[in-house]
C-alpha cells in the first residue's frame, strides 16, 4: 500500500514512521494534490498495525496542513503541499479521477449555504468559558461523582437549572422537579416510549401532534405504532377545537414559538388547552426549544405555569450553546418522577457528569445569561438581514397570495416564508426544485417535509434557518434560490 515499509526494530515508533513516509510522498509529488488517501481501516489492515496508529499519523499530517479530512469523502492531499523538483514531479496530472471528483463534490457540499432551521451560531460557542468550566469540573468533581450517577441528573445542575429558569422565564420549580436529559429530543423520546407502553396514562392514550411539527417526533411515534392525531395550527397557534375529547392523550406542543411555523399560542387558547387536559385526563408536553430568543419583548411565561400538574416542560441547552453538548432538561410533575427516572436509566443511565458539572458552572457564574444576551442581539440582526435580502431579491413582503408572506413571530432561529404563485414563476418546492436549488449552492427545507397530514400551501413555503449563517452567506443562499427559480435570470 503506497510502497510504505515499516521497520519494527527501529527506534522510531510505527506511527511516526508512517507519518514520515506519507509526508515524504506528499512533498515529492508522489501523492499529488487532491489525491485521496486510503481509509484508516484499509491502511491499518494492509500494514498490519492498529488503526489508532494510523489515525494519529493522519491527525498529525492534518495538523501540519498536508492533508484535509472531508466528512463522508475521506482524507485528501491539500493543494500547495508539494515541493517542486524534489525527487519527482509536483504535477497533479494522472491523479485518480474518481478521487478528484469525490473531493470536488465534498467541497461543493461544504460551500453550500445550509438554511437548516434550529441551528445556533456555532462559531460563537464560548470556547474559553466552556474550557475553563470543563477543566474546573474535571479537577473538582469528588471521587463519588465519577461512578454511575443518578438518572435524574447531577444535583448541582438541577439546582442551577431551576434557578436559571426562574430568572429567565419565570418558571417556578424545585430542583427535584428538574430532570437532566441528553437534549430536548430525549425528553420527547422518553414521553413517547412511556406512552407507547401505557406507563403514563391509564388506557395508553394517543399522541396529539401539531401539524406541521418536527418530523423526527411524528416519525418516531408512527414507527412504534402509536396512534397520532393531528392538531390544527394557525396564526394563533394550536387550535384546541381540533383536539380529541373522548379519552386521555398526550399533546406535544410548542406554544412559545410553534415549530416550524413560528406562531405563538394566544392566551385564550392556552387556557383552553389546560382545560382540555383536565377534562380529558390528558398530559401536555411543552417543548420550549428556543424560548430565550424573542425579539419583540421578554420571553413568554411557559404554559406550565398555568397548571404544573398537567404539563411536562422540556428545554435544551443545544439552542443556546451547541447541539454537540447533548444536554437538556425537563420539569416533570411529581406523579411522573419515578416512571421518568426508570425509563431514563433504561435508555442511557445518565448524561456525562463532566458536561453536567461544566454546565452548572456556566449557569452559576452567569456565563449562560451573558451568552444568551449576546446571541439575542446577533440573531435579531441576522433575522433582519434575511428579511432585507428576501425583499431585495424576491420583492415586497406581506403582499398576500401573489407576493411574499412572513409567517410567525419575531423569535427563535428560523422563520417560515410563504411564496406567492407569481413569485414562484410556476414552481413549487418539490424534490426537483429543491435539487435544482442545491445545484445552485443552497440547501432549503420545504414546509411539506414537516406536515404529516395535508397542509395548505405547504409546497409554496420554505423554512429559513438563519442562526448559523453570516449576512454574506444569507445573501449568497438567497441568490442561489433565485437563480434556481428563474434560470433565465441567472
Amino acid at each position: 500500500m503506497l510502497g510504505i515499509v515499516l521497520e519494527r526494530s527501529s527506534s522510531r515508533s510505527l506511527g511516526s514512521q508512517l507519518c514520515d513516509q506519507l509526508r515524504a510522498r506528499i512533498l515529492s509529488g508522489e501523492l499529488g494534490a487532491d489525491s485521496r488517501l486510503p481509509s484508516t481501516r484499509e491502511l491499518a489492515r494492509d500494514l498490519g498495525i492498529s488503526r489508532t496508529l494510523v489515525l494519529e499519523a493522519f491527525e498529525q499530517l492534518e495538523a501540519e496542513g498536508y492533508i484535509e479530512g472531508l466528512r463522508g469523502a475521506g482524507s485528501f492531499v491539500r493543494a500547495g503541499s508539494v515541493l517542486k523538483n524534489v525527487g519527482g514531479s509536483a504535477s497533479t496530472a494522472g491523479r485518480p479521477p474518481v478521487a478528484a471528483a469525490a473531493l470536488a463534490i465534498a467541497r461543493g457540499r461544504e460551500r453550500r449555504v445550509d438554511f437548516r432551521p434550529g441551528v445556533p451560531a456555532l462559531d460563537m460557542f464560548p470556547r474559553e468559558a466552556w474550557a475553563r468550566s470543563l477543566a474546573l469540573a474535571v479537577r473538582s468533581l469528588p471521587r463519588s461523582s465519577l461512578g454511575y450517577g443518578e438518572g435524574a441528573g447531577l444535583d448541582r445542575l438541577r439546582e442551577a437549572t431551576a434557578a436559571y429558569l426562574f430568572r429567565s422565564k419565570g418558571v417556578v420549580a424545585e430542583p427535584e422537579d428538574v430532570f437532566i436529559t441528553s437534549g430536548c429530543s430525549q425528553s420527547l423520546g422518553l414521553i413517547s416510549r412511556a406512552l407507547l407502553r401505557g406507563a403514563l396514562l391509564c388506557g395508553g392514550g394517543r399522541a396529539v401532534l401539531e401539524n406541521p411539527c418536527q418530523p423526527a417526533l411524528s416519525g418516531l411515534l408512527k414507527r412504534e405504532g402509536v396512534e397520532v392525531v393531528a392538531g390544527r395550527v394557525d396564526a394563533e397557534g394550536l387550535d384546541p377545537d381540533s383536539l380529541p375529547l373522548d379519552r386521555s392523550a398526550v399533546a406535544f406542543v410548542t406554544p412559545s414559538h410553534q415549530y416550524p411555523l413560528g406562531s405563538v399560542l394566544c392566551a385564550p387558547r392556552r387556557v383552553a388547552l389546560i382545560e382540555w387536559a383536565r377534562e380529558t385526563d390528558s398530559l401536555i408536553v411543552e417543548d420550549d426549544f428556543d424560548g430565550e430568543f424573542r425579539y419583540g419583548g421578554a420571553p413568554l411565561l411557559p404554559l406550565r405555569e398555568l397548571d404544573p400538574s398537567r404539563v411536562v416542560y422540556a428545554g435544551s441547552f443545544s439552542k443556546t450553546f451547541s447541539p454537540a453538548l447533548r444536554l437538556g432538561y425537563a420539569i416533570v410533575p411529581p406523579f411522573l418522577r419515578e416512571t421518568w427516572r426508570a425509563y431514563r436509566e433504561l435508555m442511557d443511565i445518565h448524561s456525562c457528569v463532566f458536561t453536567q458539572a461544566a454546565m452548572a458552572s456556566m449557569l452559576e457564574t452567569g456565563a449562560l445569561d451573558r451568552h444568551v444576551r449576546r446571541m439575542r442581539r446577533l440573531y435579531s440582526e441576522r433575522r433582519s438581514a434575511l428579511l432585507r435580502g428576501i425583499e431585495r431579491i424576491f420583492g415586497p413582503l406581506e403582499e398576500g397570495g401573489s407576493g411574499i408572506e412572513i409567517m410567525g413571530e419575531a423569535a427563535g432561529l428560523h422563520l417560515a416564508i410563504r411564496f406567492g404563485v407569481r413569485r414562484l414563476r410556476g414552481n413549487v418546492f418539490d424534490e426537483v426544485t429543491v435539487s435544482r436549488i442545491a445545484s445552485q449552492g443552497a440547501v432549503v427545507y420545504p414546509l411539506r417535509r414537516y406536515a404529516f397530514e395535508p397542509l395548505a400551501d405547504a409546497d409554496r413555503t420554505l423554512l429559513f434557518g438563519y442562526g448559523n449563517l453570516s449576512e454574506e452567506e444569507i445573501e449568497r443562499g438567497l441568490a442561489a434560490i433565485a437563480r434556481a427559480l428563474d434560470p433565465g435570470n441567472g
